[in-house]
């Protein structure tokens, strides 16, 4: 197995870049959080690890939204930044890899600057919430229209007559670091200047980049209920195929990968078509064609994938040259994306969905065979599938209930908060 995979600033800008399709209106936001909070963290002399963990927070301190519903606009925002930032630190918590992150932006909603002792043992983690606070209050008020430079200096004054909220320490901070005027440039014109404050070289293990790509599969699932186990079933399914027909140790970890990311692009399709319970319009089904699009191509810009990106982002092209988006025939579609279009159709029709329960085995057998003959899916990995079914299907049921049991628990939370 290959000792490095891929480099951890290539994988952090790949996500970056694709958590901009969930709301067109708030593009490059996260990534202005960010780059700030960092430049913030450096103006405190804080610790390098401090510093990239800053990063990371502001990276992923509105993934809320996918939660709180589809509109992700500026005024609502605005007007809920602690209610979006407590549901983001509830979803961070539920991987071991983002509970840091969770524990940073948790702190950012419990704080009272003005009640902080000067000498608290948790004035680091106190310092970084109240740092991504500043950043996205001061992201939050940058407007698209009016050259920044001219902004500056109101936005400025804002940050001083609020610095009740952000703690003096670091409202003097911000205000010291908004005298450069490559800051607010950086802001607004380099969506990933963040990347400048990561080392230069971070290789990444396989394994390392598997569970990375948990952190996004998450994403990518809980923005509905329809698919809040999904990406775990197939990249189970997918797994289990890709060990049953001989691939290598490691190409079963990238088919793994590959299944977590399948539906990267579902990111910009909006809510109302991905929960549509009846037959979806022409026009629905050209915006949901999209997905495996956006879903190759964020993927090939990740150095590593590009094999990888092939595996995840062929998921609909068909055998017979019927699929979507690039009409391959069987020549032009690699062996994993054979696998990985299995992998989708059986673990969409088997899984549970809010309106339907999965497809019992028969039906299921039927429709996989159909497949076959109709000449859409390899018909030497359905019948591996089909000999195999109820080994796979097992690991499916438990990886997607895994995921499941983590989406619904989020919104029984929610629930609750309303009530009370």
């Amino acid at each position: 197995m290959k000792q490095y995979f891929t480099e951890l600033r290539e994988l952090i800008r790949g996500f970056a870049s694709a958590m901009n399709l969930i709301s067109p209106e708030v593009q490059n936001h996260h990534q202005q959080v960010a780059y700030l909070a960092c430049r913030l963290a450096r103006q405190l002399q804080m610790p390098e690890n401090v510093q990239q963990n800053m990063i990371y927070a502001g990276l992923l301190h509105d993934v809320g939204s996918i939660i709180l519903g589809p509109d992700s606009t500026l005024i609502q925002l605005e007007k809920n930044p602690f209610l979006l930032t407590r549901k983001s630190a509830e979803i961070l918590q539920l991987l071991p890899q983002t509970k840091q992150i969770a524990s940073i932006l948790n702190s950012n909603i419990l704080t009272r600057p003005n009640l902080l002792r000067p000498m608290s043992s948790l004035r680091e983690i106190v310092d970084s919430g109240l740092i991504v606070r500043t950043a996205d209050y001061v992201s939050l008020q940058i407007k698209p229209d009016i050259p920044i430079l001219n902004q500056a200096a109101k936005i400025a004054d804002t940050v001083r007559e609020n610095e009740h909220h952000f703690g003096s320490r670091i409202a003097d901070a911000f205000l010291e670091l908004s005298q450069i005027e490559s800051v607010w440039l950086d802001l607004v014109l380099r969506p990933d200047a963040f990347l400048d404050y990561l080392p230069v070289s971070t290789p990444l293990t396989l394994e390392h980049t598997q569970s990375l790509t948990e952190v996004m599969s998450l994403i990518i699932d809980f923005r509905s209920p329809f698919t809040a186990m999904h990406s775990a079933g197939v990249a189970a399914t997918a797994a289990e195929l890709a060990r049953l027909t001989g691939m290598s140790e490691e190409e079963q970890m990238l088919m793994r990968i590959a299944g977590n990311l399948h539906d990267l692009g579902k990111l910009k399709i909006p809510r109302e078509i991905l929960e549509k319970p009846g037959r979806l319009t022409t026009e629905e089904f050209n915006i949901i064609k999209e997905h495996a699009y956006y879903t190759t191509i964020f993927l090939q810009q990740i150095s590593g994938f590009e094999e990888l990106a092939l595996w995840a982002g062929l998921h609909h092209e068909k055998l017979n040259g019927n699929g979507y988006p690039f009409r391959l025939t069987s020549e032009k579609i690699p062996y994993g994306s054979r696998i990985m279009a299995c992998a989708d159709i059986f673990s969409a029709i088997t899984e549970e969905r809010p309106y339907r329960k999965g497809m019992p085995k028969d039906q299921v057998i039927r429709i996989m065979q159909e497949n076959v003959d109709n000449g859409s899916l390899s018909h030497i990995i359905v019948e591996c599938l089909l000999d195999n079914y109820d080994t796979i299907n097992v690991e499916r049921d438990r990886q997607s209930h895994i995921a499941g049991r983590r989406y619904f628990e989020s919104i029984r939370q929610s629930a609750d908060e309303k009530d009370h």
